[in-house]
């Protein structure tokens, strides 16, 4: 006998008409989640809230009215759904997180990203109750770490490519130069980053990594292996119409049929 899932009862809060649109169409891929209401400002967040008491707010933190983060600061404990900020703006992350926000989503975000947030949601629900300290203080560091990640410049610009990667691990941040990268792997919501001297883990797809390195200097050669360029010194075919790919290191990686053209277009570039 199978059981019907618990239907989420979720509010979005932003007052950009495309960002509630694409957080409505992501979201009905989810057959648990509900949305009861939406907002468009602080004040009608608050509204919402209040009027339909959902399980989780996906809320903006810069609106009309009142910000997302003033509104956060107005919910009754007893009522408070969980939080989970959707914004463009990063500097708000550590402020979000200490007010015990679940999750912080940076534009643009992909159905994967939101996907990892819902399973917290789910998570926290089926927990039913508010994050310990030490929860809030890692949720710190993971977005800090996740906020470093995307590369954002003092002035709040993003540059165009990462140039170096930080990595949380043991409770230290690791620093990655990514012209130290050998090849990246694949490993679930995770990536593997092989450099020379470490194998360090990256709390990041995969599609969202291509996204942010240099396509002159990484390419995939299937769909979980990612290889820098310059380290490439063979390319051995086999009968199956794969390849061998030999890395300066001596590592051996299967190469896909598929990726094979666009790898020899780039290094013949």
């Amino acid at each position: 006998m199978t059981t019907t899932p618990r239907l989420i009862r979720t509010v979005i809060a932003d007052d950009e008409l495309a960002a509630r649109n694409k957080l409505r169409r992501l979201l009905g891929a989810h057959r648990d989640v509900g949305i009861v209401g939406e907002a468009t400002t602080g004040l009608e967040a608050i509204e919402c809230v209040r009027r339909y008491s959902p399980d989780v707010l996906f809320l903006d933190i810069r609106m009309p009215e009142i910000d997302g983060l003033t509104a956060l600061g107005t919910f009754d404990a007893s009522r408070r759904p969980l939080v989970v900020f959707v914004t463009a703006y990063d500097a708000y992350a550590v402020r979000a997180f200490a007010e015990k926000a679940l999750d912080y989503l940076l534009k643009p975000f992909d159905a994967e990203r939101l996907a990892a947030s819902l399973d917290r949601v789910r998570e926290r629900l089926e927990l039913a109750q508010r994050p310990s300290v030490a929860t809030v203080r890692e949720m710190i560091e993971r977005a800090h770490e996740e906020v470093m990640s995307n590369g954002v410049a003092a002035n709040g610009a993003s540059s165009e490519f990462l140039r170096r990667i930080t990595v949380r691990s043991t409770g230290k941040i690791e620093i990655v130069l990514v012209s130290e990268i050998e090849w990246v792997e694949a490993a679930g919501n995770y990536v593997r980053l092989h450099t020379p001297n470490a194998r360090p883990l990256l709390r990041e797809t995969m599609r969202n990594l291509v996204e942010r390195l240099d396509p002159a200097h990484f390419v995939r050669i299937h769909r979980g292996a990612l290889v820098n360029l310059d380290t490439i010194v063979k390319i051995e075919p086999l009968v199956s119409g794969d390849c061998i790919v030999r890395l300066r290191s001596g590592m051996r990686l299967r190469m896909s049929r598929s990726f094979r053209q666009d790898v020899e277009a780039r290094l013949r570039r």
